[in-house]
């Protein structure tokens, strides 16, 4: 089991690794295993890539971020710029169904709304829009439609953390009302957790999915 200094230095050194990530600008704590990100970031998309280099970390129990994005003056942009960029952007997206997505700006906060048949095309959406220069963030409000009958949908779901996850799936326990999906249980890294809440989310007709497994290292 790694110790927290030495869980530190191998996420610091992540960060640095990663071209996409402004290391100077996170300061980084570590505590019983739990990551925290602090500092501030010039874009959003600079945020998500420091959040996915800590959960590449084998050891890392959980990841509580508090970075903020503060915009640079050259990169003002107004909210009507924004909204126009964000339409332009998801209307090339194939992943992103046309028509079923509305965007609202304000003080370069963008919301998105509407409804997906499936998670991925929500979270495509979120990642098309969050890289566009001038925005401070994203308000993810697109609901999943469900499309399958719910009765397959838990042993879906265990199949897909086998098939996709984990190798201590037996460990999981897998709840499902309505589309709504509880994970249970316990694993051991944070990496096996993350891969198991992935999985759940990629069966078809999930609407949410609450992770409580929990990291035993």
């Amino acid at each position: 089991m790694k110790g927290d200094i030495q869980l530190k230095q191998d996420v610091t050194e992540e960060l640095t690794w990663d071209p996409s990530v402004n290391a100077s600008e996170i300061g980084v704590q570590v505590v019983d295993g739990v990551v925290t990100l602090t500092g501030h970031l010039q874009n959003f998309a600079e945020k998500y890539a420091a959040e996915a280099a800590v959960k590449r970390i084998p050891g890392v129990k959980a990841l509580a971020v508090e970075l903020d994005v503060r915009l640079p003056d050259d990169s003002q942009r107004t909210d009507s710029d924004i909204a126009r960029a964000a339409s332009n952007v998801l209307s090339w997206q194939t992943m992103v169904p046309s028509g079923r997505i509305k965007i609202m700006v304000e003080h370069g906060v963008i919301t998105l709304t509407g409804d997906v048949d499936w998670n991925y095309q929500r979270v495509a959406a979120e990642h098309a829009v969050a890289g566009l220069f001038g925005v401070a963030s994203v308000t993810n409000a697109i609901a999943v439609r469900p499309l399958v009958n719910q009765a397959d949908l838990s042993q879906r779901i265990k199949d897909a953390i086998e098939r996709q996850a984990v190798l201590d799936a037996s460990h999981v326990t897998v709840a499902v009302s309505e589309g709504n999906v509880k994970l249970g249980g316990s694993l051991r890294t944070w990496s096996e957790r993350e891969a198991a809440y992935n999985a759940a989310w990629s069966a078809p007709g999930v609407i949410s999915v609450e992770n409580n497994i929990s990291v035993n290292l």
